[in-house]
């Protein structure tokens, strides 16, 4: 129903020649989160996911004093936030994505027309609000129960999040792209979080791991951003090479998006 009334008005806006690329972008974007915010058991699962990592990994050892006055939280705090964007991007959007696609969403959007880019930036858009709310909550429970370091605001760190985020983006949307049911497209973006996130070294140390999956998990670019962003909130020194192959998936990243986006159109057409 709400859709539908979105249709209308989106119909009577462009018949007064005022409509404009902002415009669609934001009405469509507003519809969106309205959407997703109306799936309350999603919403809690999204926001409750780094919570009981802090929860049983975290707090326990959270003052736990490490190198040069560093404490394990700093450690940890990060990766919680992180783990908040790839939880959403990775596994949320794509599932999304699938159930759209199932339900004739998309088709229906192209008849409008919509613009495909309208219609992905408007879904990018809401799930990224989804990712701000829940990575406020580990934030603010952080930033109470232990307090947070000044690198917390520094434009740096908050770059780097920014990139990692914008990357995330661009993979989400390729795995919510794939021409598959809701079923299968949840079980692939599970499958891909859950070994990008245990082999990034987020739940437990790789340490103790057998050695050839310490190598494989060196292509695992989750666990570099991971030890950037650590390194830039703690200062704690970075291993050799963690910065280029960080940035090495971002070209690759815009390669991804790009093939989204022609699956999105193949798919609508």
């Amino acid at each position: 129903m709400q859709r539908a009334r979105w249709r209308t008005s989106w119909a009577a806006h462009r018949g007064t020649g005022q409509g404009s690329f902002g415009r669609m972008i934001a009405a469509w974007t507003s519809q969106e989160v309205l959407l997703l915010l109306r799936e309350p058991v999603a919403v809690f699962f999204s926001l409750a996911f780094p919570l009981v990592i802090y929860l049983f990994i975290g707090s326990p050892y959270a003052n736990e004093q490490l190198d040069n006055g560093v404490r394990f939280i700093d450690f940890m705090f990060p990766t919680l936030v992180g783990t908040v964007a790839a939880n959403l991007l990775l596994m949320g959007m794509p599932v999304y994505f699938a159930e759209l696609r199932s339900r004739g969403v998309d088709r229906r959007y192209k008849v409008l027309p919509l613009p495909g880019v309208v219609f992905a930036i408007a879904i990018l858009v809401a799930m990224l609000c989804l990712v701000a709310l829940a990575s406020a909550v580990i934030i603010t429970v952080v930033g109470i129960a232990h307090g947070l370091r000044p690198e917390a605001v520094s434009l740096g760190y908050l770059a780097l999040n920014l990139t990692l985020v914008a990357w995330l983006c661009c993979f989400g949307y390729l795995l919510g792209s794939l021409p598959f049911g809701a079923r299968t497209t949840q079980a692939i973006s599970a499958a891909v979080f859950f070994v990008l996130f245990f082999g990034s070294g987020a739940a437990a140390p790789l340490e103790g791991l057998p050695e050839w999956i310490q190598v494989l998990t060196q292509f695992n670019p989750l666990r570099h951003w991971f030890e950037w962003l650590t390194s830039a909130y703690t200062g704690a020194p970075l291993a050799h090479g963690t910065v280029w192959k960080s940035l090495v998936v971002l070209p690759v990243g815009a390669v991804l998006a790009l093939i989204g986006l022609w699956n999105q159109k193949k798919g609508a057409s």
